[in-house]
């Protein structure tokens, strides 16, 4: 469906108009003003137009060529679909097949089998007269997230999607005089947040290097003099987990959300960074990035301190929220399956509709099921417990359990494996423990799963047992076999 007029993509125009000449993107070898990044996204989208594919892949990188990308195909009035160049080659060529797509883009030095591909140029013509655009397709872009069945799915957002998500946040978020870390990769959905908030809220964007690595991210942080990061958990933490937290910062506020903030590394950022503002936000990418937004405060202290549940938000009239069971709301303080209604509800999968049964209507309205598990209190503040399947969420992704579990036992000849989050001063990772009379060669298992999973499923810690734990009902003790792994890390 077309949709006649685009306000997203009309008010960066706008402020492309109006800001020409501001500095609007920087990475660390480069910078563009608004009139550069639009009129080399116009230029591009020329050639990119030509070609017939109605969704454009692109691998991306931590560079200005997948910003300048991104625009070029929403400019082509594609849809542009990111993908990460950190994965293995086995999963970018899934999603090729599932996308049908002729004609790829590459944002970087990763070689990939495919004979058509196209590098961004980075010659620009002013000629061009951009005019506002109209005639959109509904669908804005496509993620690739491993859902609840561990195959990689495409799920579908719309302009409004994003749009609604921009406009709700405006409730919590100020952008005057700020400046945006982008500390994620552009495949995941947190740094879609951070791109269109920085060209519709007309906010420069500074993209982070290497966010893995605190100290080079800290000496970023202060020469690029950035003052807000929406980014997971483990990034905020490495600044406490290195010892660089004592320092001092031009940050204003984090924004943390895609798994647990460890409550103590709150504490720690509280203390001694008391002019940082603290986010504890959550949503699905299937819900348009982020539903829940509250900020760490007095009494959010204290409940730590006390070891109470922390809240994630509240419900609100453009990001509403239900505790369902069998579909059925539930009252508050009773824990249930998370469901978003309204305009953040993406438009499904691409080719799984048998995955679309958490998409539905509740009282006319279009719904999902999240697979998070959580309770509204009292306030109606959201907690969040956990999630409903076997899926793990770490550092913002979901790794399926299974599907790694299968892997190693498939191939290794395994009785049993058993995958989990584990953690360690603060930090989550995942640690992989084998049931087996005799050790296999590590390197061995890390290759194989290297070159099947994307980085983040990959275990940090792998532990052997000469024979699981039983219960008394001679199934296996995951309690006990967690308790064994913290003796051994």
């Amino acid at each position: 469906m077309l949709k006649k007029n685009n306000i997203l993509i009309n008010k960066i125009i706008k402020n492309y108009r109006k800001h020409p000449n501001k500095k609007i993107i920087f990475d660390s070898k480069n910078s563009l003003t608004y009139s550069e990044l639009i009129n080399l996204a116009f230029t591009n989208s020329i050639e990119i137009k030509k070609n017939k594919s109605k969704f454009i892949p692109i691998i991306v990188d931590r560079n200005i060529q997948s910003v300048v990308a991104i625009l070029s195909v929403i400019f082509s009035k594609k849809i542009f679909c990111p993908i990460s160049n950190n994965f293995p080659e086995e999963r970018i060529n899934f999603f090729l097949r599932t996308l049908k797509s002729d004609f790829l883009i590459n944002c970087s030095d990763k070689k990939i089998n495919f004979s058509n591909q196209y590098k961004i140029n980075n010659l620009f013509s002013r000629r061009f007269k951009i005019e506002n655009f109209k005639n959109f397709n509904d669908t804005f872009y496509l993620l690739f997230t491993s859902g609840t069945t561990g195959t990689p799915k495409g799920v579908k957002l719309s302009f409004k999607n994003i749009h609604n998500t921009l406009k709700w946040s405006q409730n919590y978020l100020k952008w005057s005089k700020q400046k945006i870390g982008i500390a994620t990769q552009f495949s995941f959905d947190i740094s879609m947040f951070d791109l269109f908030s920085g060209l519709y809220f007309n906010v420069p964007m500074c993209i982070i290097q290497n966010p893995s690595n605190p100290i080079e991210s800290m000496k970023e942080i202060k020469k690029n003099e950035i003052t807000s990061i929406f980014s997971v958990p483990t990034f905020f933490s490495n600044f406490v987990k290195y010892n660089l937290i004592k320092k001092k910062m031009p940050l204003k506020r984090i924004v943390s959300g895609g798994d647990f903030f460890s409550p103590m590394d709150i504490l720690q950022w509280k203390k001694y960074q008391k002019k940082t503002e603290i986010y504890n936000v959550w949503g699905p990418t299937e819900t348009s990035i982020v539903n829940t937004m509250h900020r760490i405060n007095k009494k959010s202290i204290e409940e730590i301190i006390d070891g109470k549940s922390i809240p994630v938000g509240k419900s609100h009239p453009l990001m509403e929220l239900k505790i369902l069971k069998n579909k059925k709301e539930l009252a508050p303080n009773k824990i249930g399956e998370i469901c978003m209604i309204g305009d953040c509800v993406s438009q499904g999968y691409i080719g799984h509709n048998k995955n679309s049964k958490s998409y539905f209507k509740f009282k006319s309205k279009k719904a999902y099921l999240t697979g998070d598990l959580g309770y509204l209190d009292g306030k109606k503040f959201l907690h969040i417990i956990g999630r409903k399947d076997n899926t793990i969420k770490i550092s913002g992704y979901r790794v399926d359990a299974l599907e790694l579990e299968k892997i190693v036992i498939l191939n290794f000849n395994i009785t049993n494996v058993i995958l989990m989050k584990i953690s360690n001063l603060g930090i989550d990772f995942l640690c992989l423990a084998i049931e087996n009379k005799k050790k296999i060669k590590l390197d061995k298992i890390l290759k194989l799963l290297k070159k099947k999973l994307p980085i983040y499923s990959i275990p940090k810690k792998i532990i052997f047992f000469k024979k699981f734990p039983l219960n008394q009902n001679n199934k296996i003790d995951r309690g006990k076999i967690e308790k064994e792994i913290y003796k051994r890390i």
